[in-house]
Formats: C-alpha cells, structure tokens, sequence
C-alpha cells in the first residue's frame, strides 16, 4: 500500500473551455468533496430490522484556504477573473482536484460549483488568509491517468 502527500493535491478551475484550467495559487487546506446520499426509510410493519434505500445525491461543499495575496491574478478581487469575482457574479464554474499517484500517475475529481463563501483572516501571529467555500452543484466526476 503506498500513501501519498497531502499538499501535493492542486486546485483548478476552467478558465477557458473546453480544457484550460488555472491553479488556484496558494492553496492550503482543501476539504471535500463532502457527497452524500438521502437515506429514505422503506420500513414496514412486516420488517424486522429498519430497511433504508439511497434518495438524492448531493455533492456537498468543498472548503479551503488560501494564504491571500491580492498581487495573484486568482485572488485579486479588483479583477473580473478572480476567485472573488466568480462570488460576486454568482456564476456556476468548472473546478479541478488533482491527486497525485504512483510513479507519475493522477486521479482527478471534477465538477461544477460556484464560490459560496470568502472570508478574510488576518491572525497576529499567522499568515493572512481567504477561507474559501464552493457549492458543488451536481455530480463529481472521478478519473485515473496511468503514468506516461
């Protein structure tokens, strides 16, 4: 079994379609997806044990930090292509988690979201920080590259 590092997972949105995404710089933590399923109860008077079926999947919210720099094209909030503009225009994007593999290979894990929160943090004795949040708003997409 082999274990990977955690920072060396990257986070992309589609900045021009079909399939040019931009790493979002200065990431930190990244959380989720977060996906789950409804869990409706089937159970009736002739059942012994509780019965349950899966209902609706939600994609959950995917979390993260940045350390903020407003100098970076993808956190300044004054450009119409930051992270923040995506908030402030509310439009629905396509993100990238990239995970690494074996000797060179990758899963991937995309879907569509728009930026549901930004918070600011400027902590005295840390750096200055932007926590991010991203709705995911339908299903994720996993796939694995073989290394070349």
């Amino acid at each position: 079994m082999t274990e990977y590092a955690g920072y060396l997972a990257t986070l992309a949105w589609l900045t021009t379609a079909p399939s040019t995404y931009t790493t979002i710089g200065q990431v930190r933590d990244i959380n989720g997806p977060a996906a789950q399923a409804d869990q409706i109860e089937v159970s009736h008077r002739d059942s012994v044990w509780r019965q349950y079926r899966a209902g609706m999947r939600d994609g959950g919210e995917l979390t993260f930090d940045i350390v903020f720099d407003p100098d970076l094209a993808s956190h300044d909030p004054t450009l119409t292509t930051s992270i923040y503009a995506a908030l402030e225009d509310g439009t629905v994007e396509t993100f990238r988690i990239t995970y690494p593999g074996a000797a060179g290979a990758t899963s991937t894990a995309v879907f569509t979201g728009f930026v549901s929160g930004f918070e600011l943090a400027n902590p005295l004795e840390d750096a200055q920080v932007a926590n991010m949040a991203i709705k995911i708003t339908d299903g994720i997409t996993w796939a694995h590259v073989a290394a070349p």
